[in-house]
């Protein structure tokens, strides 16, 4: 399918993609489906709908969804470590979703663009404020859980952009109670490791290699990562490994990093 999308956007710039809106309700219905699945099934099967978003959208119009299809591609060209044409098509997906005025999509697109993308090819301290308005905005349209991932990015942003750990400290509690306001502590539950680790660098913790705390909402962080690989939380799963890693290597526990790694 990867191929197949490429065969057919090449030669194509925006203006030529955009010389057609969809108006089939049928094939509108399809597209909605199309992201909305993706969203929720497993990343194999998703990437495959999120080409046929992208590959309906050139036969046979674009609609609001194709600036979410070509966000997503963008990142899956970026996992692949096609950085060229992965920037190529966020600008795409950023300029599909300017002129469809898909403000509903702002922060769907956003968290998808700013935590793989633009994080490798933009200044890492430019990516700060778009990440927050993005946030914002989904607020605004109702749309708390991907708002929630945007604040979460933002936090990890925040971090490695070296900004005081008091600050970030502060931010993430402020931006937790409103998760948990919108009822949003499950994609909350994503920064928690984050908390965690900026707790032991700040030495609030007993062992301060191990990220084992008031932010780990479990018994232990073992008992986190088994609970996370049995319900197949993979996402949290991989947040707990890195943070524990790095954590683990900063007070020189390199044995527990390694494990981590």
């Amino acid at each position: 399918e990867i191929f197949k999308t490429k065969l057919l956007l090449m030669g194509k710039d925006v203006d030529i993609i955009m010389s057609k809106v969809m108006d089939d309700k049928q094939m509108l219905a399809i597209m909605d489906l199309l992201e909305t699945t993706s969203i929720y099934c497993p990343p194999y099967f998703g990437f495959i709908l999120v080409f046929r978003i992208v590959q309906l959208s050139i036969s046979h119009g674009v609609s609001v969804n194709t600036a979410f299809g070509f966000a997503y591609y963008s990142a899956v060209l970026c996992h692949l470590g096609d950085l060229c044409n992965a920037s190529k098509y966020a600008k795409f997906a950023l300029d599909i979703m300017q002129r469809m005025q898909a403000k509903e999509k702002y922060c769907r697109i956003y968290s998808l663009l700013y935590c793989t993308v633009f994080l490798k090819t933009n200044c890492m301290h430019s990516c700060l404020d778009p990440v927050l308005e993005a946030q914002r905005e989904g607020l605004k349209v109702g749309d708390t859980s991907y708002a929630t991932l945007c604040a979460v990015i933002y936090c990890n942003i925040a971090f490695r952009c070296k900004k005081k750990l008091s600050l970030v400290k502060k931010i993430s509690i402020y931006l937790k109670k409103e998760a948990k306001v919108y009822k949003q502590e499950s994609v909350w539950n994503l920064a928690l490791p984050l908390e965690q680790a900026i707790l032991n660098l700040m030495g609030y913790a007993e062992k301060p290699s191990l990220l084992d705390g008031d932010a780990i909402p479990r018994e232990s962080i073992d008992v986190w990562m088994a609970t996370a690989e049995r319900v197949k939380a993979d996402r949290l799963l991989c947040a707990l490994y890195y943070w524990q890693m790095l954590v683990a290597y900063m007070f020189d526990d390199i044995e527990l990093a390694i494990k981590m790694a």
